[in-house]
């Protein structure tokens, strides 16, 4: 099991009451499965994976209680020691006294998980990139922070002397001329091969597609690539010291791994390794220095710039050496959804939260992000929680539903037996919504009403103000969660079966 969620409830201060955005829900995401999350807007969906990866704001919101366990890991470690909660007499509000020290501890310990082990493509990109930054600095960011070691190491064993180079680049001019974009690429990453760096094809093959350079210039400007390999001895040291700060950082999330399974943990290595992260910083100030930082970073920026671009063809940008150095506010929607696309998959996370991750792209573009999807979970196994409106995209991609009603899981089933057999009566409603193609004179129903207020939710089963089969103990109780086959359950006094096994 990659994720388990047990009882989660997820509450938001504000100046009119309490807001129960989630209240009590539960699922399981397998590994190298893709879980489909459904429902209105305002059911607690984008809520669910914020909390997952502790992302609420704090203040006003503030994971309750529950559990939440990623391969072993309570991401909730310590949640009941960082705040202490008063009620307020004779209103609804809460008065919360949060202990800061805890929070940020929290935070920190955070940063084990995020990125490699679980990966968030957000609902509102334009407002998850920085506007100051051009794309190639966020991306590059991203890469250093989860796969640096390797990218360092690899810059460091890069090998342009190598006698293999020169007959690889004759090979790579000569299919040049060709103009065969699928042997230009191909003969780019012998060519990068030979040099023991992979971006180096990257490079060359942006290089050599350009219609406009002649062959001379082709051939200095790869001699000038090759250049950036060759590394001095300021730069070698400043990138060893970068490899041996990265390495730190891994350590760290090793002991904070090891902290959040509830494992015994030494305080002294945590000390040792902060210690050494502090001394490590003192020694490469000198690299900070204007004139010098700029020069032995030059070899590290441009290797994850060409890194960079390679992740943008992966989501099918067309110009992706453009995009990589424009900026935010010069893309479209739809190109800065692809963007945050490449940067949730560049890690290869063991779980991606996909929150509404084809809603600005067009049709073609979302059948390649989800194929991209699905290459991912059957390469590597990653599990998907796949949150979306479109109930066409769930039946197309996902494995099992799980549909969500006002801060509550009302029914999880596998894909085939959700569509061919709704149970409860808001699946009912959503499945009823949609035009059917084998039956246009089908007339479309609604749901009648809307979401309730969650600062005043009504009592019983949230559901039942809009439910046309709603019976009195409806609104006394909140039913249990039963099983009615295998793998479905619901939560419906409308069903009777066995409360489903633990």
């Amino acid at each position: 099991m990659v994720l388990r969620v047990r009882d989660l409830r997820t509450y938001f201060f504000t100046y009119d009451g309490v807001v129960k955005a989630l209240d009590g829900v539960s699922f399981d995401v397998r590994k190298g499965e893709v879980l489909g999350l459904v429902g209105e807007t305002g059911c607690g969906k984008s809520v669910t994976a914020l909390s997952a990866l502790r992302l609420i704001a704090d203040p006003p919101g503030r994971i309750m209680s529950g559990s939440i366990r990623f391969r072993g890991a309570n991401l909730l470690f310590g949640l009941e020691r960082e705040a202490r909660f008063r009620p307020v007499k004779k209103s609804n509000r809460v008065t919360v006294k949060r202990k800061f020290r805890l929070i940020s501890r929290a935070q920190e310990r955070m940063s084990a998980v995020r990125g490699r082990g679980i990966s968030m493509i957000f609902q509102e990109p334009t407002s998850a990139m920085n506007p100051i930054f051009s794309i190639a600095d966020q991306l590059s960011e991203a890469l250093l922070l989860h796969r640096g070691p390797e990218i360092v190491e690899e810059v460091l064993q890069a090998r342009p002397d190598d006698p293999a180079v020169g007959p690889a680049m004759e090979a790579l001019l000569a299919v040049a001329r060709e103009a065969d974009r699928a042997q230009l690429r191909a003969a780019a990453e012998r060519f990068g091969e030979a040099a023991h760096l992979t971006s180096l094809g990257t490079q060359a093959f942006y290089i050599l597609r350009d219609p406009l350079m002649d062959l001379d210039t082709k051939r200095a400007e790869l001699a000038k690539a090759l250049r950036r390999v060759h590394l001095n001895a300021l730069q070698r040291r400043y990138l060893s010291s970068e490899l041996h700060r990265i390495r730190l950082l891994v350590e760290l999330r090793n002991v904070f791994l090891r902290e959040m399974t509830e494992e015994k943990v030494d305080p002294g290595p945590l000390r040792a390794i902060r210690a050494r992260r502090l001394s490590l910083r003192l020694s490469v100030l000198p690299f900070a220095l204007w004139g010098i930082r700029g020069h032995v970073r030059k070899p590290l920026k441009e290797e994850t710039f060409w890194r960079t671009v390679r992740l943008l063809e992966g989501v099918s940008i067309a110009n992706p050496v453009q995009v990589a150095r424009g900026y935010p506010h010069e893309l479209s929607g739809g190109m800065i959804q692809r963007v945050m696309i490449a940067m949730a998959l560049s890690s290869d996370p063991s779980l991606l939260l996909a929150d509404e991750p084809t809603t600005a792209l067009d049709v073609t573009i979302q059948a390649q992000i989800l194929d991209l999807m699905r290459d991912l979970k059957t390469r590597i196994g990653t599990a998907i929680l796949l949150i979306t409106h479109d109930l066409g995209v769930i039946a197309e991609v996902s494995d099992r539903v799980c549909v969500m009603y006002a801060g509550n899981v009302v029914e999880v089933a596998p894909v085939r037996d959700l569509y061919r057999r709704p149970l409860h009566p808001y699946t009912q409603g959503l499945l009823n919504s949609i035009p059917r193609m084998d039956d246009p004179t089908k007339t479309l129903e609604s749901i009648p009403g809307s979401v309730p207020n969650l600062i005043y939710p009504p009592s019983g089963c949230r559901f039942h103000p809009r439910c046309p089969h709603a019976m009195p103990v409806c609104k006394e109780s909140r039913p249990p969660m039963t099983t009615e086959g295998e793998g479905h359950t619901v939560a419906c006094y409308l069903y009777h079966g066995p409360l489903a096994p633990a």
